[in-house]
């Protein structure tokens, strides 16, 4: 929209789109063309490597653990990481054979591989361990004071961020659990799974007053993205119907353009400006408009990938996108058929993405968190940047 015609907003002081109403071929082209992904550098690390600083405290002695290094296009480096006691109860870090390290606690230090260039990557685990089945979901109340988890087993469990403790253990999906979500209180809790049922939970006591039916397929596997009403659990109407499964959703404030043309339903309520991102596996991503039930923006993925996560910052104005090969676009919702950036680190596809606040306040913007298929999990800054970069690898 570069100009203001009678009637539209003027986009001075309104969000504006850069496309409605593409026809079929315009859209197969968006986003398949362009800039190749930047290549990102990758920290893998022996699985037990927290394990082995944790015996070397104790037993005032030494240890080493592997790390490797990859970039594609480049030589993969393998060195090793020398662990010894020095002074109160603290360790160092020492690299060999290619690989230099820096240590910034017991459980985390810095990566830098001279052969890649001068950047550094900073190495965080963890020293607590759980015995549980494989969680496939997570998300942190608003305050940040609980964590919750969906797991294979269909078990959800509730916990103390800070502590690490489990508070309540959560028995009610017959499959999966594939997402789980802090209402904005912190005091209730929704999940989805493969039992094609949505849950809402009391994180406080555990109980589970509405359950919602109304997908005919695990967690959107039908193709439809929907609008419920939570006290009754009943579905208020479908926002859309696609033929392919939606494999995410991300929700935010934003005016768009449209108007509504369907009457409010009385069970309605908060859906003015919110726009839905919806990233769908025909490699296509969705701007749903939740007032009007109708498409603000559709745009393609790079190389036509399936699309298998989503972020939306309507603070920054940013979208995220993650496919099934492992590239991660980012662009400007207001400028919806341009990239800002387009990076990979490696062939696993993306299964999640969250924008955080910066920790550095010389950074330009968020940062980007990007979990993998293969368990990776690492934090990206300067992510509209052509030098887009990896600052953290969380890993163990």
């Amino acid at each position: 929209m570069s100009s203001t015609k009678e009637g539209e907003p003027n986009v001075d002081s309104q969000p504006s789109f850069s496309f409605f109403h593409q026809t079929p071929e315009s859209l197969i082209q968006m986003g398949i063309e362009g800039i190749s992904p930047t290549t990102l550098v990758q920290v893998t690390v022996q699985a037990d490597w927290t394990d082995v600083v944790t015996e070397v405290l104790r037993l005032n002695s030494t240890g080493t653990f592997w790390v490797s290094c990859y970039k594609r296009g480049s030589p993969s480096v393998h060195g090793n990481a020398k662990v010894s006691v020095v002074g109160d109860r603290m360790v160092q870090f020492t690299g060999e054979d290619g690989v230099v390290l820096q240590g910034i606690t017991n459980y985390s230090f810095k990566v830098k591989v001279p052969e890649y260039g001068e950047e550094e990557i900073d190495v965080y685990g963890t020293a607590r361990r759980t015995d549980i089945a494989k969680s496939l979901c997570l998300d942190i109340s608003p305050e940040g004071a609980l964590f919750v988890t969906g797991s294979e087993d269909g078990t959800i469990r509730i916990g103390e961020a800070e502590s690490g403790r489990m508070t309540q253990e959560l028995k009610g999906h017959v499959q999966y659990v594939n997402t789980c979500r802090f209402f904005p209180s912190g005091q209730v809790v929704l999940s989805g799974g493969g039992d094609f049922l949505l849950k809402i939970w009391s994180a406080l006591d555990g109980s589970c007053p509405v359950t919602m039916k109304g997908h005919v397929k695990p967690s959107s596997n039908d193709g439809s993205v929907k609008l419920w009403e939570v006290a009754s659990g009943a579905t208020i109407r479908t926002l859309a119907q696609y033929d392919n499964k939606v494999n995410a959703i991300a929700l935010d404030t934003w005016q768009t353009p449209l108007e509504s043309k369907i009457p409010l339903d009385s069970r309605e309520v908060g859906t003015e400006e919110k726009l839905v991102i919806a990233a769908s596996e025909s490699g296509v991503l969705y701007g749903l408009d939740v007032r009007a039930a109708a498409e603000a923006f559709r745009r393609k993925s790079y190389n036509a990938a399936p699309l298998r996560a989503c972020a939306f910052s309507a603070h920054d104005s940013l979208v995220a996108t993650g496919t099934s090969e492992g590239v991660v676009e980012l662009f400007d919702i207001r400028k919806s058929d341009q990239v800002l950036t387009r990076f990979q680190r490696g062939s696993a596809g993306i299964s999640s993405l969250l924008f955080s606040p910066s920790r550095d306040t010389s950074d330009q913007g968020p940062h980007l968190i990007v979990g993998c298929d293969d368990s990776g999990l690492y934090e990206v800054k300067d992510i509209t940047e052509p030098n887009v970069k990896v600052q953290r690898e969380y890993v163990g």
